[in-house]
């Protein structure tokens, strides 16, 4: 085992010589920060005392050493307008890959136990939280929490918020659970759909548990002179989308499920089987629990959806989920929707503009906590 120390100017310095001497296996096992000259120790320069350790024989037990190495964060991402931003967070998730995962609260400056704090209540997960604390913690010691941190909290959370805009053609279905506004929100991409692009654009229900979702439906596809169809079996369906073949696309709406009802589970398993989607929208709310969340995911799985919707952002001041359900599904977001007015209240997910909206929530909560 090779251990040495570093006296450096900041994280970054540290990083590259431990690198460079032990290899990129080495473990972080301390950092200390203290200021050498000045009159009496006051104004002198900050420097950073950095330990690491690397184990020659390539034999690690990392539970000796009660540290983890830092998973790899980074999202590929297919967005090429967001290529000189993405390589900025590349660099970034490099340098937090050999860092400690797990911190203590009491290793926190107040400002960082207050953002801490603003993280909770914003339902952030909690290793996403770790992961950025941590982060901050290395490499600034204690940065204050104002205005001025606004920028770097937006660059934080890109790498967790994957979002992706999917060419919608053919067959596209909508699932989720009951009360989330698959319908609502269905017919707000009708009609950018056939409004704004131009589409050739049908619509396929299959929400024949409500009889008003179906007349809703209705109503929206008449008004957007949208002809609408209704199945009852996953083989009706199919038989449908034989006959809607000449559409560019077709919307297809299913009846809400219960994650705890097997048998919705399993019917919503044969419809997606059956039809075969080009793509699946998972639909959830904003103002679910995380917990729920993440049971949610789970079983509508079996949809194999491609991209998630989130709805009901204006029914809840916890913007968490943001990161947390892309991070969950390992799906990318595709449109968020804050409102009940069709069309106007949809907005395509926009990694950088949501991480900004994310961030001034946060610091709101510090303020107010």
């Amino acid at each position: 085992m090779k251990m040495k120390k570093y006296i450096v100017t900041d994280i970054r310095q540290a990083l590259e010589q431990i690198r460079k001497d032990l290899g990129e296996d080495a473990i972080i096992l301390s950092t200390r920060s203290f200021r050498k000259g000045g009159f009496f120790g006051i104004g002198g320069k900050k420097f950073l005392e950095v330990t690491a350790v690397v184990d020659e024989k390539e034999e690690k037990k990392k539970e000796d050493l009660e540290v983890y190495k830092l998973q790899e964060l980074l999202v590929k991402s297919k967005e090429k307008r967001y290529e000189e931003e993405l390589t900025e967070i590349k660099q970034m998730l490099k340098e937090m890959k050999t860092m400690v995962l797990s911190i203590k609260r009491e290793d926190l400056s107040e400002d960082l136990k207050a953002l801490s704090k603003a993280f909770e209540i914003q339902d952030i997960d909690s290793e996403i939280s770790n992961k950025i604390l941590e982060y901050i913690r290395l490499s600034y010691g204690n940065l204050k929490v104002d205005e001025t941190i606004l920028e770097k909290l937006t660059d934080y959370f890109q790498p967790f918020l994957k979002t992706e805009i999917p060419i919608l053609q053919g067959v596209v279905m909508f699932v989720g659970p009951t009360g989330v506004g698959k319908t609502t929100t269905l017919a707000k991409i009708a009609a950018r759909l056939k409004l704004v692009e131009k589409k050739n654009v049908a619509i396929l229900t299959l929400d024949t548990y409500r009889i008003a979702a179906a007349e809703q439906l209705k109503i929206y596809a008449n008004i957007m002179d949208i002809p609408m169809r209704v199945a009852y079996t996953p083989m009706e369906a199919k038989i449908e989308l034989e006959a809607m073949r000449s559409f560019d696309v077709v919307l297809i709406d299913t009846a809400g499920r219960s994650p705890n009802n097997e048998i919705q589970i399993s019917e919503l398993k044969a419809l997606a089987e059956t039809i075969s989607p080009n793509i699946c929208f998972l639909v959830l709310a904003m103002n679910y629990k995380y917990s729920d969340i993440k049971d949610m995911v789970k079983r509508f799985s079996v949809a194999k959806f491609s991209h998630v919707i989130l709805t009901k952002m204006d029914e809840t001041k916890s913007y968490g989920h943001l990161l947390n359900v892309p991070y969950t599904t390992g799906v990318p977001l595709a449109y968020v929707t804050n409102g009940q007015r069709v069309p106007e209240d949809i907005i395509e997910a926009n990694r950088i503009e949501l991480s900004h909206l994310l961030a001034k929530e946060v610091l709101r909560s510090v303020r107010s906590s």
